[in-house]
């Protein structure tokens, strides 16, 4: 950690930048999969920057030098020369529940770490850099100081107190003694902030700054009015006492601040990541465990989520890059190679899905999309004697068919669909094999069980 450096130069990120483009040096060296690089991505070059995140925020050239090389470390590997970038990066960097590969968004990645650091300052009374900050920019409250407004010497905290809205928009007060908590205008009940439940009642009430020790005794609440108050206030004040006297007490110990994306109230940099993350909404027809949690191997779970996406290399798509080429499906000449087509509606690839519809006597009608195709099969296999092989046999088919297709492709090596029946379904028994690797399992096992 650099001491006494500007919190902001990007010269103190010299020696993280370095370090990513070590490990990939090694890397390259590799043959790996995207797959691999997937793995490498997540468990390592996202790692190498978190301490330093931590404490100083990135700075945006920072980020886009570290997003370059991830990027092109993904999709090129050890290629000399460019390689496609198939899928846009804004969506790689979702979360794989919602379309993406889970690979960070370093800008909010900073801003969670950073986050952090006021969630201590807020519930951490005893701690001597707490006593330091408070007393070189003076508190506001009870839980945080002034907003930072000096142009000089103080960058740093500057930067980590202007996420306070957010930190304080996501968290409510738990009151245990009240002496922290103001009963105005801090967030302590489930219903909300008083000044804004109650504004006209706020206008009348004196010491609008008080803590709730200071209002609560064993009796109740004790507010006092600027005025006495007219007929038509009377209801509105009822109202607001109906909602107070829910209120059960003060307890010993300090107030704390409670985080509400956390059930134990605590902050939690992952949770806080994804609650900033504006494009991480639910998506309720997205495949993910599909395609993330299916027994196969890692290079081709991301075969089939780029299938999902539309993105696999088919000479349609090629043809999208730029490329002048005359399309045409490569197993069955009928008519233009695209993902769905490919995968789905050709009647070469067909043949490998009868295999196994068949066995479980299913007429089905074969989905217009993949992503549609893969929640189609899930709701299929409900009956089946294993789901976890059910769930193998759509990437057992797509990998026969990719393999089968490039061969045609790059080699002119072209199999009858009898073989690539064959390769199919043994590739589905090595799979299975792979995933109950304490007892081995013969063909007729796997077909039995599905």
């Amino acid at each position: 950690m650099p001491l006494g450096a500007k919190s902001k130069s990007i010269d103190i990120w010299n020696s993280v930048i370095e370090k990513c483009e070590k490990k990939l040096a090694k890397w390259k060296s590799q043959y790996l999969s995207k797959g691999g690089r997937l793995t490498l991505i997540n468990s390592v070059l996202d790692a190498l920057p978190t301490y330093m995140m931590s404490l100083f925020p990135i700075p945006p050239g920072v980020i886009k030098r570290l997003d370059r090389i991830r990027r092109n470390f993904l999709w090129q590997g050890n290629k000399e020369k460019k390689s496609f970038h198939l899928v846009k990066w804004e969506e790689v960097m979702t979360s794989k529940e919602n379309g993406g590969l889970g690979i960070k968004n370093l800008k909010l990645q900073s801003k969670a770490l950073s986050m952090k650091w006021l969630w201590k300052y807020a519930n951490n009374n005893q701690m001597l850099w707490r006593e330091v900050i408070g007393a070189k920019y003076e508190k506001e409250d009870n839980w945080i100081t002034k907003e930072v407004t000096t142009p000089y010497g103080v960058s740093l905290w500057r930067s980590i107190r202007s996420l306070w809205n957010e930190v304080k928009s996501n968290s409510k007060a738990k009151v245990m003694d009240g002496n922290k908590t103001r009963f105005w205008k801090d967030i302590w009940h489930e219903k909300g902030n008083m000044e804004d439940l109650f504004p006209d009642i706020y206008n009348l009430i004196m010491f609008q700054q008080s803590t709730i020790e200071d209002l609560w005794s064993p009796q109740g609440w004790n507010f006092i009015f600027r005025r006495n108050l007219n007929d038509w206030e009377i209801v509105r004040v009822a109202e607001f006492l109906n909602i107070v006297n829910t209120f059960t007490g003060l307890q010993p110990g300090e107030d704390k601040l409670w985080w509400t994306g956390d059930d134990k109230g605590v902050f939690k940099v992952n949770k806080s990541y994804k609650l900033m993350d504006q494009t991480d909404q639910q998506c309720s027809r997205w495949p993910w465990k599909q395609i993330w949690k299916s027994r196969i191997p890692h290079k081709v779970s991301f075969f089939v989520w780029s299938m999902a996406k539309e993105a696999v290399l088919t000479q349609d798509n090629v043809m999208k890059k730029g490329r002048t080429l005359c399309s045409r499906c490569f197993l069955c000449g009928e008519t233009s190679e695209t993902v769905n087509h490919l995968f789905l509606h050709c009647k070469y690839t067909h043949h490998l899905w009868r295999i196994f519809l068949s066995l479980k006597g299913i007429s089905w009608t074969m989905p217009r999309k993949v992503a549609e195709a893969l929640l189609c099969w899930e709701e299929a296999g409900v009956h089946a004697k294993d789901r976890g092989r059910w769930r193998i046999i759509p990437g057992a088919i797509w990998w026969a068919v990719w393999k089968e297709r490039n061969s045609r492709c790059f080699k002119s090596i072209e199999n009858n669909v009898q073989k690539v029946k064959l390769n199919c379904i043994l590739l589905l028994v090595f799979w299975c094999n792979q995933l109950y690797s304490n007892d081995t399992v013969s063909i007729i096992d796997v077909l039995d069980s599905i």
